[in-house]
């Protein structure tokens, strides 16, 4: 019933320094918060399906529903889509956030991934007319979870189409160098100021807030990206220069290609 912590550091040249505390009221604070994200999401999840189907009968009943009508409707069936992104991203990063180690490895043919993430990517882009450069090595791949390595690299794909204006260049890459394998995404787009660059992947956090949630984010997909990273012993690298674009890559170490 009790978490203890304990620390070993450098004490000048020759010394250890032990530290141990008691992080049990730490350890139990957190599970509950944890608890109740998860239990909060699933009973909001029937109520709004409910919602989104009976706003969906009113809009698809040209005779009954007055015309001056839909275009509240409109707006209630994207307000409640988003609170369904946002219940779906909350109980995603509440299942990562129960362990930090990936279940069902699988080995990941990545290039079949990210392709199939770029015709996404298009489709979402639409009439924005965005330039795509997909480069990645058939032959390299990973061991993984692949639900969740879709996961994250659509979460970077996906943004750069949204952060990125009509007629800009977005380029994936997929390669191995010396230190590992690597996923990079690199946009023409906003960028980012520096001092935003270290906060990124904390949950909720925004840029820009009122711009973000005119384009529908939830503010957690590089919270999630950053979680299933740790779980293939992987990190997130940003690069960003404000009104030039970014460039966010996902180191995964030697051990990790097949």
């Amino acid at each position: 019933q009790r978490r203890l912590e304990f620390r070993i550091v450098p004490f000048g040249e020759t010394q250890r320094l032990l530290i141990a505390r008691d992080i049990t009221r730490i350890y139990q604070a957190s599970e509950m918060r944890k608890d109740f994200i998860a239990n909060a999401s699933h009973e909001l999840r029937s109520p709004l399906t409910v919602i989104a189907g009976y706003l969906e009968s009113f809009e698809d009943d040209t005779e009954e529903c007055p015309a001056s009508w839909r275009p509240l409707i409109g707006q209630m069936r994207n307000q409640n889509g988003r609170m369904q992104r946002l219940i779906e991203d909350l109980l995603q990063l509440s299942s990562l956030e129960s362990s930090d180690i990936s279940s069902h490895q699988e080995s990941i043919r990545v290039a079949e991934v990210l392709f199939s993430i770029y015709k996404e990517a298009e489709t979402i882009s639409g009439t924005q007319d965005h330039i795509f450069y997909l480069e990645s090595d058939p032959e390299l791949c990973l061991m993984g979870n692949q639900r969740e390595i879709y996961s994250a690299f659509s979460n970077l794909i996906f943004n750069a189409v949204q952060y990125t204006a009509a007629g800009g260049v977005i380029r994936i890459r997929w390669y191995e160098d010396e230190q590992g394998a690597h996923m990079s995404v690199s946009d023409t787009g906003e960028g980012v100021p520096e001092e935003h660059i270290d906060r990124l992947t904390e949950r909720f956090y925004r840029v820009d807030k009122g711009r973000s949630r005119e384009r529908g984010g939830t503010g957690l997909g590089l919270a999630i990206v950053k979680h299933i990273l740790v779980r293939h012993n992987a990190k997130l690298h940003i690069e960003s220069v404000f009104g030039e674009g970014s460039t966010f890559r996902c180191d995964f170490p030697k051990t990790a290609v097949i």
